[in-house]
């Protein structure tokens, strides 16, 4: 089968970067309209994560201290990306305090579950009334296959 090269088009090329240009300012604009929204509700969702668990906001700054002092660079890096990006960090700790409150709340209603209800049983007679008897063992026979496994014994 004899395929037929085809030609550089031009025209599609430019129509190619055009609508990928168009696909990064869109990616751009949505992107910038996502972190508006979390910025307006960073407080609000901080202080909703202070009322549903609080250790997860100090346990975030313990963190960023224990950063600071193990790895100055790392640590300074993570509270200058603290600070900027603020809303995503309140939306990130808000999201696991969440979590958290989910992950408790389903251990408590496996503990209570686990530890209220009784398996019930049924007491069993400990001498048995009579003993199973069985016919006696026979020896098989001798074949090809157990000479050569008697041979790894």
């Amino acid at each position: 089968m004899i395929q037929k090269q085809g030609k550089f088009n031009f025209i599609n090329a430019i129509f190619g970067v055009v609508f990928l240009v168009f696909a990064l300012i869109a990616l751009f604009w949505l992107a910038k309209g996502i972190f508006t929204i979390l910025a307006w509700l960073a407080p609000i969702l901080l202080i909703a994560t202070l009322i549903i668990d609080y250790q997860t906001i100090l346990g975030y700054g313990k963190w960023i201290l224990h950063q600071l002092k193990t790895n100055t660079l790392v640590g300074v890096a993570v509270s200058l990306l603290t600070v900027i990006g603020f809303p995503l960090v309140s939306f990130f700790l808000f999201g696991k305090a969440l979590l958290k409150r989910k992950i408790k709340s389903l251990e408590t209603a496996y503990r209570a579950d686990v530890d209220d209800n009784f398996t019930e049983y049924e007491i069993v007679d400990e001498d048995p009334v009579e003993r199973l008897e069985l016919p006696p063992l026979q020896k098989r026979k001798e074949s090809a296959a157990d000479e050569y496994e008697r041979l790894f014994d």
